[in-house]
């Protein structure tokens, strides 16, 4: 393509890319206004005076001036392009970047969700990369039956994406293609979306790498593993759910799961943001400040209790504060499970079981245990490991945790 094309292409992307991000902005404010004029409307001695027609919204002289807001910030959103030019240069230039992928990944780990349903050029598309590359299945394929049918899958967290993998100069994906001769391939995906439907995606796409695997009639049998760190370990936990309830067969060629960090049974600071939700809207005056605290993505809900299925989502209004009220859904079997916790503190404790764990995710909830028999994930002893004074991303550049991931992998 000439010089003066890829100028062209570039900036139409750039452009498109700067009204995304200006149309996120503006819907910020509109929803801020909302808010500010819902709290106004309750609190104000005289709305009862001068009723509006709509709840939550005032009348009058002040209607007029909200309306007025929310006229004037549709029209700059739709007629400006110079207000985000730092965001939008930043999500649209040095697209190879790693800070450029580290900033995506983070919006759509916060308002994903919304990037999907709009059909936004930000919503990172689910895919399996190899040596840093996104790769097409059949050069995938290629590459794991020059490693005699051995391939790990590296699955990352919440607001994270492939790269983020390496930590400190370490990339336990690189050092186990390196040690063990394995083919590595690392999932992105959009981690604001719901867990279960990234589970499903994260299953279809499996499904495709076995049988094209078994289409090229290599005389290696296809041996699959998979690690997953945080909440890429439900995903996995989902995608295998997935394909039980379809009759999917690439859990056949599945032998081992290592959980890095994984909330099985949810994470304290999900719940303690719900909490904060369930208490502002107790009050008349402080309910329209909870509409804050929920600018949060399905995924990020669906860590309060580890929801991988989509029958674990029971209420369509998503900060909705029901009990624990998941289906019990085992490990899966037939496979080997693994599982990697860690404490910030030099040994485990109470609080670090049940609340703190490596800053994220408790103890407890990484080990899968459980009070109620029903939930409780069954790993073997010698299928656990727990490291002191170690972070939960720290979890991803720490040699001890490697040494452990290589010998149960090899």
């Amino acid at each position: 393509m000439p010089d003066s094309n890829v100028d062209k292409t570039v900036k139409r992307n750039t452009k498109s890319t700067s009204h995304e991000v200006n149309q996120l902005v503006v819907d910020a404010v509109l929803q801020l206004t909302s808010v500010i004029e819902t709290m106004h409307s309750r609190i104000s001695p005289l709305s009862w005076i001068t009723p509006s027609n709509q709840e939550g919204r005032t009348a009058g002289i002040t209607g007029m001036v909200y309306d007025n807001i929310r006229r004037i910030t549709e029209i700059v959103g739709k007629q400006s392009h110079i207000p985000l030019n730092v965001l939008a240069n930043a999500l649209t230039q040095r697209t190879d970047s790693a800070s450029h992928g580290a900033l995506l990944s983070a919006i759509n780990g916060v308002i994903g969700d919304h990037l999907h349903a709009s059909k936004s050029p930000l919503s990172i598309p689910m895919t399996l990369k190899h040596s840093g590359e996104g790769v097409d299945m059949t050069a995938l394929v290629n590459a794991i039956a020059q490693s005699k049918g051995k391939v790990v899958i590296m699955v990352h967290g919440l607001c994270m994406n492939d790269r983020q993998w390496e930590q400190d100069n370490h990339d336990h994906g690189h050092h186990i293609a390196k040690d063990l001769g394995h083919t590595t391939a690392y999932l992105h995906y959009n981690t604001g979306r719901h867990i279960f439907e990234n589970g499903q995606q994260f299953s279809e796409l499996l499904n495709e790498l076995a049988t094209q695997f078994a289409l090229l009639q290599s005389p290696h049998t296809l041996d699959m593993s998979i690690v997953a760190h945080s909440m890429g370990g439900l995903v996995t936990r989902s995608a295998h759910h997935h394909s039980t309830m379809h009759n999917a067969h690439w859990p056949q060629h599945l032998q081992k799961i290592i959980f890095l960090g994984t909330p099985h049974h949810g994470a304290p600071l999900e719940q303690a943001g719900n909490w904060v939700d369930l208490f502002l809207g107790m009050h008349h005056f402080t309910a329209p400040l909870a509409r804050i605290t929920q600018i949060r993505s399905a995924g990020i809900a669906d860590l309060r209790h580890g929801y991988i299925a989509h029958s674990d989502t029971h209420s369509p209004r998503r900060f909705d504060y029901p009990a624990d009220q998941r289906d019990a859904i085992p490990l899966p079997t037939n496979v080997e499970c693994f599982a990697i916790a860690a404490t910030m503190s030099d040994k485990s404790n109470l609080v670090s079981e049940q609340l703190i764990g490596d800053g994220l995710v408790p103890l407890n909830s990484a080990l899968g245990k459980h009070d109620s028999p029903q939930h409780l994930l069954q790993f073997k002893p010698e299928n656990q490991w727990v490291g002191q004074n170690i972070g939960h991303v720290a979890l991803l550049g720490n040699k001890t945790v490697y040494k452990v991931i290589h010998n149960w992998l090899k």
